[in-house]
């Protein structure tokens, strides 16, 4: 009879809510990551120098926010995830 008594407060104990799971915040991300990246402030292009200047500077302006958007990616990574 213990044991019937035992298992029933048993499967009671189960009938209850989930547990609450709590999760950390993400780690903080620095400001200077969150800036904009310059690209090409000019006027507008009229000789073809001034084209490649531009495309010069819009491709640097990309590649500057790429990478930022890679290590904006690394520290927000999960540590179990790989």
């Amino acid at each position: 009879m213990r044991l019937y008594l035992l298992c029933c407060a048993l499967l009671l104990s189960a009938c209850g809510p989930d547990p609450f799971v709590i999760k950390p915040p993400p780690p903080p991300v620095p400001p200077d990551l969150l800036q904009p990246c310059p690209g090409y402030t000019g006027p507008r292009p009229s000789t073809e120098g001034q084209w490649i200047d531009a495309a010069g500077a819009e491709m640097r302006g990309r590649h500057c926010a790429n990478d930022r958007l890679e290590t904006i990616a690394e520290i927000l990574k999960p540590t179990g995830a790989r």
